[in-house]
């Protein structure tokens, strides 16, 4: 079990489906080995795609990963865009 902190990162993947998700075993089992202080959470997301981000944003989570159903719709809740990503 991760010693999580108050220093601790978390980081995770918003989506429904994201029980099936391997991205929480790769992320966390990365983070072990480099000694990064993170933690990689799914956060099953059913709607209100707006809301889990402000509560991201409240709780200072410090990155997510969006998967379907809602990898168009985030986009008009972030507050900042790379124009990489913009471009797409």
């Amino acid at each position: 079990m991760k010693d999580v902190k108050g220093t601790t990162r978390v980081c995770g993947i918003i989506g429904n489906p994201v029980g099936h998700s391997v991205s929480p075993v790769l992320q966390n089992t990365l983070a072990d080995i480099t000694g990064t202080e993170l933690v990689y959470v799914p956060f099953k997301v059913e709607d209100n795609i707006k809301a889990a981000i402000e509560g991201a944003y409240a709780l200072n989570v410090f990155g997510l990963n969006v998967t379907v159903p809602h990898k168009s719709a985030v986009i008009e809740c972030l507050a900042d865009i790379d124009p990489i990503a913009a471009s797409i």
